[in-house]
């Protein structure tokens, strides 16, 4: 992550050098980044923040958002200077053109994180991002309209002041920016003679958008958050239900020395019980494995997680009396949640209408082994044990004057392990359990040779009114929502990704017909996962509503906001494709990734509009004029800024360091969500503003066409008719 930051950092000033061409310009743009990371600090020591993997996501991300501000007025301010106006004066009229227009991006930004700050678990997840993210926001537009300006009045100087020459690498780039202004201008005036066809791009890509996030989902599939190599996995030992905790024990070494064996494993934590949920050793047992880092070293581990993984499956099928799955560990999600049983996903089946739910819970396992991409495959329903009934004669127990009571209470202060007294000494005390020696409990026949006492005192042998009935039952009854329900825990195959794997379980599930009244619930993962796409379309509906309003106030409009907004298709369509193309899966940082490109990419169209309302309202221009004009003296910082964003995504997308796997889609979809959306906005964007003014054009015509039609009729009812 520290790569990846650095790296973030690097590209941000290459950009900024290649479009300045200067030092003094650039170094003053990378000033907000270390201040607006300090402030970000300070809010997040206030809150009682950690550095993590979510905030140290946002910090990269950050600096991509917290540069736009002063690129914008840097840029705007070197342009008062080409036109002659002396550095101080520049700045003071710079940062006054182009104050609102930073506020109204923090103010759109801010509205894009704010939905994640409240919410059920999905967004409090993602709360810390969004707070810290917001922080640096807020932070670099104080910034950029306080501290840039003022430095800029102070350092900033000319490309060519005191009659300096450019050397090569300044005379290329400069050709380079001035045949790329050239180019968008012969681009834009074609755009803006077909602005009829351009306007039809939003809703022709807000289509597309919905079919290429379709086949990403079905073709890279989805889950939680992407599958990562953090270096650990989890192992879950099944072994007979009868198994002595002592032969458990025995078992479970075998099985660590095996793991240990392995060139890959640094370490293995053997826990007995640890994954039986209900306290008790039973018949679980659970591995927690550090593995070494990964890398290309002699000490390094030179295989993935997952080919770590296959290779000791195919060891640990050799051991027929015990049942090992194992799954890799991850940051975030990645596990079983405590709950007894193998495999990573599960579901709860339960019936309302009072129906056995053992023999259709095995039926639908075995209907499940049959799917190559579900493996892994038990239920609860798996472990079943031995079950000793002591039957008591009520009768026979009459006779010899003995009550029930009685025989509860003789057994539980045999077998109970009840506490009876406290022993104190002078630095310690110790607690007095009172339970039958070893050799009275090694078998259930035992219990018959427990004596009662009766009402008269006597002490009579429990099997003189009692026997031991055996019978077999589940290890554990397990319930949701207070129905006895019934665990399938399964694993996926290499490829196949968790919303797959859902749509392959009810798949299998419509074909196996259950029951009536039985009906499934997904729990774990899989009912995050659910509960996920669910939150996600709320959250992007809250996210448009609130920048929606936000932008009505502050340009008090309804039109102009929806032209701001018309830029959204264009990231979506971006980012799905560059999915589709690495198929990345859709997860939780897809989700977000798409939340922020609402932030970022409208930038691009607030630039145009709010240019071009004010060469409207103050130089008296007409709408074409102002927003050509707009979109050509705004062209560079809105390259400038969407390449800066661009760059910082750009380490994220190749992946550095432990965990990149969770970064990666975020990277991938900003990068191409930009680069879509920079290639069809600074086009579409002219032709959806002058929409009102076209409308309003047409509407004058036809008033005139009918005043004229009118007047035409009116004259010739003046005429008077010719003679026959």
């Amino acid at each position: 992550m520290e790569v990846a930051l650095l790296l973030s950092v690097l590209m941000v000033a290459m950009v900024m050098l290649v479009f300045l061409r200067r030092w003094r310009p650039m170094l003053i743009a990378m000033l907000s980044v270390p201040l607006s990371l300090a402030g970000a600090f300070v809010v997040m020591w206030t809150l009682g923040f950690s550095l993590n993997t979510l905030s140290l996501i946002a910090l990269v991300l950050s600096i991509g958002f917290v540069v736009d501000d002063a690129i914008v007025v840097i840029e705007n301010i070197v342009r008062h200077m080409e036109e002659g106006t002396p550095a101080l004066p520049a700045a003071l009229i710079g940062v006054d053109e182009i104050g609102f227009t930073v506020v109204s991006i923090t103010l759109s930004l801010v509205a894009v994180f704010a939905p994640m700050l409240f919410g059920n678990n999905f967004t409090a997840l993602m709360r810390e991002l969004s707070v810290t993210l917001t922080a640096a926001v807020v932070i670099s537009a104080v910034v950029s309209l306080t501290l840039t300006p003022a430095l800029c009045g102070r350092y900033l100087t000319l490309e060519h002041a005191g009659g300096s020459k450019p050397n090569r690498l300044q005379q290329a780039l400069e050709r380079f920016d001035r045949g790329l202004l050239q180019r968008y201008e012969r681009a834009l005036d074609w755009a803006m003679r077909h602005r009829r066809l351009m306007r039809w791009q939003p809703p022709i890509l807000l289509v597309l958008t919905a079919v290429l996030a379709i086949a990403v989902a079905k073709t890279a599939g989805g889950g939680i958050m992407p599958e990562e190599d953090i270096g650990m996995m989890q192992a879950d030992i099944t072994a007979e239900a009868n198994i002595s905790p002592t032969l458990l024990a025995e078992r479970a070494q075998q099985v660590a020395l095996v793991m240990q064996a392995n060139p890959a494993v640094e370490d293995v934590t053997t826990i007995l019980g640890g994954n039986s949920g209900i306290g008790a050793v039973g018949n679980n047992a659970t591995m927690f494995v550090d593995l070494k880092p990964y890398g290309h070293g002699p000490m390094d581990r030179h295989d993935r997680v997952n080919k770590v993984i296959e290779r000791l499956d195919k060891q640990y099928k050799k051991l027929s009396d015990l049942d090992i799955s194992m799954t890799p560990l991850q940051f975030i999600g990645g596990s079983n949640s405590g709950k007894a049983g193998q495999g990573q996903y599960q579901f709860q089946l339960s019936s309302s209408a009072g129906t056995s739910l053992q023999e259709p819970t095995l039926k639908l396992a075995q209907q499940m082994r049959g799917v190559k991409d579900l493996r892994d495959i038990s239920t609860s329903f798996d472990s079943i044990g031995k079950q000793q009934m002591l039957t008591v004669d009520r009768e026979a127990a009459g006779r010899l004057n003995v009550t029930m009571g009685m025989v509860d209470t003789v057994l539980y202060e045999a077998f109970g392990q009840a506490q009876v007294s406290i022993i104190y000494s002078d630095i310690n005390q110790y607690r007095v359990v009172l339970t039958a020696s070893g050799e009275r409990s090694l078998s259930p026949q035992t219990l018959l040779n427990t004596y009662v006492r009766n009402s008269k005192g006597l002490m009579i042998p429990l099997s003189a009114l009692a026997r031991i009935t055996p019978s077999i039952a589940p290890v554990g009854i397990r319930h949701f929502n207070q129905l006895e329900s019934a665990t399938i825990n399964y694993n996926l195959a290499k490829g196949v990704s968790q919303l797959q794997g859902l749509k392959l379980v009810d798949q299998v599930i419509a074909a196996a017909q259950l029951p009536a009244g039985m009906q499934k619930d997904y729990t774990g993962n899989n009912q995050q996962l659910v509960e996920a796409a669910t939150n996600a379309g709320l959250m992007l509906i809250a996210v448009i509503l609130v920048m929606y309003i936000v932008l009505g106030i502050l340009y008090e409009s309804l039109i102009h906001p929806l032209t701001i907004l018309s830029t959204l298709p264009a990231a979506g369509v971006g980012a799905y494709l560059a999915m589709l193309i690495t198929q990345t899966q859709l997860t939780i940082m897809s989700i977000i990734a798409i939340l922020m490109l609402i932030g970022i990419v409208k930038k691009n169209a607030i630039l145009m509009v709010d240019f071009a309302l004010v060469a409207e309202r103050e130089r008296g221009m007409s709408a074409p004029d102002a927003i050509r004009q707009a979109a050509l003296v705004r062209f560079r910082p809105i390259t400038m800024t969407t390449l800066v964003a661009m760059g910082a995504a750009l380490p994220l997308a190749i992946g550095f360091g432990v965990g990149a796997e969770t970064r990666q889609p975020l990277g991938i979809a900003i990068f191409g969500g930009l680069l879509v959306s920079q290639l069809l906005t600074l086009l579409s964007t002219p032709a959806i503003y002058l929409w009102q003014h076209d409308r309003r054009e047409r509407k004058a015509a036809r008033k005139q066409l009918r005043a004229e039609i009118k007047r035409q009729r009116a004259l010739q009812q003046q005429i008077p008719a010719l003679p026959k």
